[in-house]
């Protein structure tokens, strides 16, 4: 009796990964090229070649190298891509920076009390997000975080969405920026640049624009570099997408900016951030390059 009762738990167990093997394949056939190669690259597998190389190379890992960390990688990719539900994240506040994310179809009027409000502006009620990290840039040094990365989220059905941003600079953030150097004609070397990713916990993100993208600072619409759009819909940018210097359209005072993206909702998701950078020349990080083997050459003699 003992006997065929651990044959029946063993034969449970065996039928429960089996289901959790086949769930986990099924998923990792709907994922994009850009989730095979992180999830290949967080098991520490290659992640070049062709998408049905790297569907094989996935669902063979799953087959053969079963485990919690594989299935929650697996998951947490799946439901990057498919969330269950939509929701509006509310960004952290930094301290002294007043920060506000809403849909521009929420109600001006609206009028509450309590924590469904920041800074005055009705939201939905906050779902949690994984944590998104943007890989760091050689030309660019963050000195401040005005706006952590924060999910652009869709509020209904149309495939073109407007998602807003308010915050304000302090009267440091805005005298850095007016005394700074100019690269060129009214480009400075501080600057606030806005910058766009996808939606992922794992690994760290390149910039990558969605589609129909456009940027409006303060009622004006701002230069989104290297984008052209496409005649073909929810195709995203070909060409590498860069940090968008919204500096020029900026409020230099206590005055409050307001920032509209305004993005193609096509099933796949993005976050926003927004930075006080400074921004190097090649001329600068070669000096600091020189510099740096003088400092070596000096430590070692």
């Amino acid at each position: 009796m003992a006997a065929e009762l651990v044959e029946a738990m063993a034969s449970r167990s065996r039928q429960a990964l089996i289901r959790l093997e086949m769930g986990a394949g099924n998923m990792v056939k709907s994922f994009r090229v850009s989730d095979l190669q992180t999830l290949l690259a967080s098991m520490g597998r290659s992640k070049s070649g062709l998408k049905q190389d790297l569907v094989g190379r996935a669902l063979r890992l799953v087959q053969t190298e079963y485990s919690p960390e594989l299935l929650k990688n697996v998951r947490q990719l799946y439901e990057s891509r498919f969330p269950k539900t939509s929701g509006w994240l509310a960004a952290r506040r930094p301290e002294g920076i007043s920060v506000a994310y809403s849909s521009l179809s929420s109600s001006p009027n609206t009028t509450s009390q309590g924590a469904d409000y920041l800074n005055g502006i009705s939201k939905p009620i906050p779902t949690p997000a994984p944590e998104v990290k943007l890989v760091p840039l050689p030309f660019y040094q963050t000195l401040e975080t005005l706006l952590p990365p924060t999910e652009l989220i869709a509020h209904n059905n149309e495939k073109l969405q407007d998602s807003q941003c308010i915050f304000e600079l302090t009267p440091n953030q805005a005298d850095q920026i007016r005394n700074a150097s100019e690269l060129r004609a009214g480009i400075r070397s501080i600057q606030v640049a806005l910058r766009i990713c996808y939606t992922d916990s794992i690994g760290v993100q390149e910039d990558q624009y969605p589609p129909n993208i456009a940027v409006k600072v303060n009622q004006s619409y701002c230069h989104v570099p290297g984008y052209y759009p496409s005649n073909k819909p929810g195709v995203e940018p070909r060409r590498p997408c860069r940090p968008i210097n919204i500096t020029p359209w900026l409020h230099l005072s206590n005055a409050t900016n307001r920032v509209t993206v305004t993005w193609g909702n096509f099933g796949k998701r993005y976050s926003v951030a927004v930075y006080l950078v400074r921004v190097f020349t090649a001329a600068d990080l070669f000096s600091q390059l020189k510099l740096c083997s003088v400092e070596s050459a000096e430590a070692l003699s």
